[in-house]
Formats: C-alpha cells, structure tokens, sequence
C-alpha cells in the first residue's frame, strides 16, 4: 500500500485507478485535513456487504452456530463441498 499526497494522486490518478482495479491494491491519499483512501468498487462492494452480513443478527447467530458445530465435530446440513461444488 502507497501513501502519496492527494497533489501527487491527482497527477497519478489514471495510473493509481489501474493499479487499485488490477491488483486489488490500496492508495492512501494523504492531506493536511485528513487522509482518504483509494481502493476499487469491486473492493468498496465487498466491505460494504461484510458490513450487511456482520449487523444481520439471524446470519451472526448460523455463523457462530457453524463454529460450535464444527469445534464438536457435529456435521448439519450439506458440507462445504456439497455448498461450493462449482469451486472443486
């Protein structure tokens, strides 16, 4: 991750966009008045649902449930295998 002024980003920003699209990378902007970061929609997008997720209580509860279930080896429904089978 790069920190470089928001003068120095402005005359790099085309350079900067390619580089946070194809590399999932991030820029900090930095600024007397405070600091912004750069990073892609498809990153932006990805934060924002973690943060949907993580406030759905019903979601949190399935997701705790899952590790208790897997810390005591208790196997419920389909397993990841059978969910993700596209993936294999």
């Amino acid at each position: 991750m790069e920190a470089l002024s928001i003068s120095e980003g402005r005359k790099r920003l085309f350079e900067l966009r390619e580089r946070v699209v194809s590399d999932h990378d991030q820029v900090i902007l930095t600024h007397k008045n405070g600091n912004v970061v750069l990073i892609s929609m498809e990153e932006w997008e990805n934060y924002q649902e973690t943060q949907r997720l993580l406030k759905d209580k019903e979601t949190m509860k399935a997701l705790i449930q899952s590790f208790e279930d897997h810390d005591q080896k208790r196997e419920r429904g389909k397993s990841v295998n059978e969910v993700f089978s596209d993936l294999g």
